[in-house]
């Protein structure tokens, strides 16, 4: 029998892995958590770097859990988590419109359209440490971590980045920067051919549920450029960053 958790340090563990399903996790661990999180009746609201996350209750109540072991557990009940998890997190679950507003919102930037419904709410507050994943971005995503992850992982996995890096190769003969025009392979040799980033010139949190991003939306960029179009909000376009550069030189 799976037991229920007993405190923070077995909550925090499996809201690590609810985050690392979202952003680094198989198509169908991705699948499984954004399916728990647009269909969830009870949520754990918990605090993060000024940044509100939502987890499922029904998943996160288990010790250890994760989709194998959720999926093959036939007597998960919320009836059975919720009071250990009352007993947690310290705060009562509730249904206030502060936290379905910032659910609501979350769902939009993680592309899930939640379903219909009453939702209830605890509230946590874990503190300024993030978690380990989410050390290594630092981009500042208003939209958050777990967005800036995201959209971290698109960039870094897509077959579509390959067919684009492959277009624009076949194009032009070389990678270099569309903006700077800096070329890794001239300026390292070796070392630096057939790299190059990818910019995708859309936002996710600006993107309908079930969007798919187009090879035309793809930016073939340095790694400063690419720094200085996420350096604020809404992002630089490629041709103000363009004028920049130009007025500097």
């Amino acid at each position: 029998m799976i037991r229920t958790i007993k405190n923070k340090e077995e909550l925090r563990s499996n809201l690590s892995t609810v985050e690392h399903y979202l952003t680094d996790g198989t198509d169908d661990e991705k699948d499984f958590v954004n399916s728990l999180i647009k269909r969830g009746n009870c949520f754990v609201a918990y605090k993060m770097n000024n940044e509100w996350r939502f987890a499922p209750s029904r998943f996160v109540g288990y010790v250890n859990n994760s989709m194998i072991v959720h999926l093959s557990n036939k007597n998960k009940d919320g009836r059975e988590t919720n009071p250990d998890i009352d007993k947690v997190v310290g705060s009562k679950l509730e249904q206030l419109d502060f936290f379905e507003n910032e659910y609501l919102k979350y769902c939009k930037n993680l592309g899930i359209s939640p379903d219909n419904r009453k939702r209830k709410y605890w509230q946590i507050d874990l503190g300024e440490s993030d978690f380990i994943d989410n050390s290594r971005f630092d981009e500042g995503f208003p939209e958050g971590k777990i967005v800036e992850r995201k959209h971290k992982a698109r960039e870094r996995n897509s077959e579509l980045i390959k067919k684009a890096k492959q277009n624009f190769k076949e194009k032009n003969g070389k990678l270099f920067c569309q903006i700077c025009g800096f070329d890794f392979e001239k300026k390292y040799g070796k070392l630096g051919a057939n790299f190059i980033e990818a910019h995708h010139t859309i936002p996710v949190s600006e993107m309908n549920v079930g969007y798919t991003s187009k090879i035309d939306e793809i930016a073939i960029v340095c790694s400063n450029c690419h720094k200085m179009l996420h350096r604020k909000r809404p992002w630089v376009k490629m041709d103000e960053l363009e004028k920049i550069i130009k007025c500097n030189r």
